[in-house]
């Protein structure tokens, strides 16, 4: 007998992952490039890892930022009428085929061996002619597994971000942690909570390198958000 995984059929990749880490969206949509010289804004990793675990940054005006750890994932879909054809969960698996149906802003998923998936739209939407472009957000199941693994894989997905977009891609990002701090526009440094060491920030352009924890010897390019 076949073990399901989460109940949200085009975030079975990412639940998949999900569950080996439990153990131990690029999108066609426009984005805003942040004004030169300075960090304010969302950004997400420019190459996340092989496993698409990455971070991303929201750096406010007010000297405060978060930083998201998590799985950054896009995929190209095949669409036809009211079905879509997401790549395989697994390395051999069959390609996934959902079916989807949308009541106003609540979007419908159904596939194979699957529960249906409820998601709810957050913020407008992109294509009256095309309702199923835009970001998409889980609503938790009705009644969460049983099993403890799959309960936890259904909690992370209820902070999901779902986005379909107009090049016919489906985009992911699910965050595991957070982690919030301050930053420095003299200094060109930020701090994170609970943490003593001090990281830096370069701004190139249309691109943000920083240091990495723990001790900021490591660092990581980032680019504009396109999902948030």
């Amino acid at each position: 007998m076949r073990r399901k995984t989460a109940n949200c059929p085009t975030l079975i990749r990412v639940a998949v992952l999900c569950a080996l880490l439990l153990p131990v969206f690029r999108v066609s949509a426009q984005t805003e490039t942040p004004p030169a010289d300075t960090p304010v804004g969302h950004w997400v990793a420019e190459h996340p890892s092989n496993a698409g675990i990455g971070s991303w940054w929201d750096f406010r005006p007010d000297g405060t930022l978060t930083m998201h750890i998590g799985a950054i994932v896009t995929s190209p879909i095949t669409r036809s009428g009211d079905t879509f054809t997401s790549p395989p969960a697994t390395v051999n698996g069959p390609p996934i085929k959902v079916t989807f149906h949308i009541d106003g802003d609540t979007l419908h998923l159904q596939s194979p061996d699957t529960p249906e998936q409820t998601l709810t739209r957050i913020g407008p939407a992109p294509s009256a002619a095309d309702p199923l472009l835009g970001k998409w957000k889980p609503l938790p199941p009705a009644t969460p597994s049983t099993d403890p693994n799959i309960a936890a894989q259904q909690k992370l997905m209820t902070n999901a971000t779902l986005v379909f977009s107009a090049d016919n891609t489906e985009s992911v990002r699910v965050p595991f942690t957070a982690l919030e701090g301050t930053w420095d526009a003299t200094a060109n440094t930020f701090h994170l909570a609970n943490q003593t060491a001090s990281f830096t920030i370069q701004r190139t352009g249309a691109k943000l390198t920083l240091g990495q924890p723990p001790d900021g010897h490591k660092t990581d390019t980032y680019i504009p958000d396109p999902i948030l």
